[in-house]
């Protein structure tokens, strides 16, 4: 059983199957949309993460180092990958 003290309760966010501490109905009410497909990369050129988009055509991921705003787009390639973490040099 975790510790309690492990804990960080977002309000509205703890499960309402959770007896220890009723609050909220265990759904997120941001937003209401679907997910859209992104990357997750390391600006290796400013040791940051950041996040590639997929464009609307589908045909890449595209986006920007979030400290010197190198821009970076990576093709989707034939096939995929699981992999959404990356390095980009």
């Amino acid at each position: 059983m975790p510790d309690p003290r492990d804990i960080v309760d977002i309000d509205g966010l703890r499960p309402a199957t959770d007896p220890a501490q009723p609050s909220g109905d265990g759904r997120c009410h941001g937003g209401g949309g679907a997910r859209k497909p992104f990357l997750m990369i390391w600006f290796r050129c400013c040791a940051a993460y950041g996040r590639l988009n997929k464009t609307p055509d589908g045909l890449c991921y595209e986006g920007r180092c979030p400290r010197c705003l190198a821009h970076l787009e990576v093709p989707v390639g034939e096939g995929g990958t699981s992999r959404r973490m990356f390095e980009a040099y």
